[in-house]
């Protein structure tokens, strides 16, 4: 289940323009009935792809990510930050506090925040099936839950086997994408997704979190 208390929050530093965007940001998708989750980070592996959002906004299991441009900004950086993450969210919109000449993601919704809040393009849907390299890029231990590995023959397979294993033999792979992503629990002693608890198996669960890729 996804639940904004759940999510990690961003450490990078908030920009002075784009904070002022995103508080009108959340009051405005709170009065639609989302859940808003500003500055949040993805539960992704580190170094793999870019993991933070600006705004995050949850409502009946979906997932809208907001990227905020500001004037101060460069458009173009949103067009890459969307790719890399379209596979754990439903919607994407960019935000800025100018109307561009241009805006040509496909997909994606525009909003324009000054004085109010304006949306002068809807979204669609980003993607239905997540990417290998989408799935490759999450936490090691969570391929290793999910493809229910923790026994030893399969303690040090690498990540690429384990997401391959998902793709090719499980279904709903994006409504469980986007669980494993918005889940930030310390799951040390159990796991909120699987309900999996540390047993006898300890230890070639720790293996397959270790193992190189």
């Amino acid at each position: 289940m996804i639940r904004a208390d759940n999510i990690l929050k961003s450490s990078k530093r908030e920009g002075r323009h784009e904070s002022v965007i995103i508080k009108k940001l959340v009051v405005f998708f709170e009065n639609l009935g989302y859940e808003a989750v500003p500055h949040a980070r993805f539960n992704i592996a580190w170094g793999n792809i870019l993991s933070d959002v600006d705004l995050l906004l949850l409502k009946n299991d979906e997932i809208v990510a907001v990227e905020v441009k500001s004037s101060k900004d460069n458009l173009k950086r949103a067009r890459k930050q969307i790719e890399h993450i379209k596979d754990y969210v439903d919607y994407a919109y960019v935000a800025t506090n100018y109307v561009p000449r241009k805006f040509s993601l496909r997909n994606t919704g525009l909003i324009y925040v000054n004085g109010s809040v304006v949306i002068l393009k809807r979204p669609k849907l980003l993607s239905e099936s997540p990417r290998l390299y989408s799935l490759d890029s999450l936490p090691k231990k969570c391929l290793c839950r999910w493809t229910k590995t923790e026994s030893q023959s399969y303690s040090n397979k690498s990540k690429s086997y384990l997401a391959n294993q998902i793709l090719n033999n499980s279904g709903g792979i994006k409504s469980k994408v986007k669980e494993i992503v918005t889940c930030g629990l310390n799951c040390d002693h159990g796991c909120p997704i699987w309900g999996f608890e540390k047993s006898t198996h300890n230890e070639q669960l720790e293996n397959c979190v270790i193992a190189k890729k």
